[in-house]
């Protein structure tokens, strides 16, 4: 493409509709949007990249073998894609032909083959929106791309918090999980943090407002882009988006589905873990979650309570007293809490 293009990727902190607004964005003009998230660096590093004119083809070939998930069907993700894998090969391979491969121009290959292949319409793009999804993905993705521009999807952190162990452990049939509860309390922390430390030009999007008119704006004006209607509907190549297999409700025309706005976090968690989360997210009170104003003797009962088991925690205990890797993981969330 000759046109200058600007590079945006979408980092989510959670169950924050990330891969809505991704859907939104497939269907506006002048945009190139792949159909789920990259895992860019873990394919290169399994790869090896040792990127030589002879092997372009075992590269494309090993891509289009572990992603699939971005051209046939995404079964987490509820996605049906049905994108001709041997017309992205081959327009990928035409398009690489006499450059040397490095990382950033496979990415952006990558992307291009993509728009041919479906809508093939390369003189109107104006940006490129990758998904980058996870921190580690989103970290390598602005190290290539220092100047690309963030978007960042986020969420109340206790409900964000509540969606993540209630519906993941619905989906895996398992009613608890210390590992994952571990992590997740406090990925939707750490992974604030990081967006705030990043210096390059970011937009938060909230997911209670992600449906608003005047939000869709915004997010278009930052992409460099005109508003169009398209917008409004969460698309999948052009298939109305029905959400994951972890959402307990959905929606069957690509619409919003309110039915995640209900508040359900007081009911799930108990007065403890109310003031522990609350405090140990306070950095989310700027954007208008949970405001209260902590003095020396809130910061004191914080540190005594964070000894204290969580509910949920409790009730990985009760169910395995005897896994040394329940207490293993309780033990990094109490140093976590402390550390905060």
């Amino acid at each position: 493409m000759k046109q200058k293009i600007n590079y945006f990727t979408i980092m989510t902190t959670g169950r924050t509709g990330s891969d809505y607004l991704q859907c939104c964005i497939d269907g506006v003009p002048g945009v190139i949007t792949l159909t789920g998230q990259t895992y860019f660096k873990k394919f290169f590093t399994k790869f090896g990249f040792n990127l030589t004119k002879k092997n372009k083809e075992i590269l494309i070939n090993t891509f289009l073998r572990d992603y699939k998930n971005l051209f046939e069907s995404d079964i987490l993700e509820n996605k049906i894609i049905n994108i001709k894998k041997s017309k992205f090969k081959k327009n990928f391979l035409k398009n690489v032909k006499d450059i040397v491969l490095n990382e950033k121009n496979f990415i952006e290959n990558i992307f291009i083959a993509f728009e041919q292949t479906t809508r093939n319409k390369l003189k109107s793009i104006k940006s490129i929106v990758n998904h980058s999804h996870s921190l580690e993905e989103t970290e390598y993705f602005l190290k290539l791309y220092p100047k690309a521009k963030l978007i960042v999807t986020i969420r109340d952190p206790l409900e964000n918090l509540r969606s993540g162990i209630v519906n993941w452990k619905k989906f895996t049939n398992d009613n608890l999980n210390k590992n994952h509860n571990y992590f997740y309390t406090y990925r939707i922390l750490r992974d604030l943090q990081f967006c705030e430390k990043v210096k390059n030009d970011k937009i938060y999007v909230k997911l209670e407002n992600s449906f608003k008119l005047n939000e869709k704006k915004k997010i278009l004006n930052f992409l460099n882009l005109n508003y169009s209607k398209k917008i409004n509907i969460a698309t999948c190549n052009g298939i109305p988006w029905i959400g994951d297999k972890l959402s307990q409700t959905r929606t069957t025309d690509g619409s919003f589905n309110k039915n995640i706005l209900q508040k359900k976090a007081q009911e799930f968690f108990n007065k403890k873990d109310l003031f522990l989360l609350k405090y140990f997210y306070r950095s989310y009170q700027k954007f208008g979650y949970h405001k209260n104003k902590y003095n020396f003797i809130d910061t004191l009962k914080f540190k005594i309570l964070t000894f204290f088991l969580l509910s949920y925690e409790l009730k990985e205990v009760i169910r395995y007293p005897f896994k040394i890797t329940n207490y293993y993981f309780i033990s990094k969330r109490i140093y976590k809490f402390l550390k905060e």
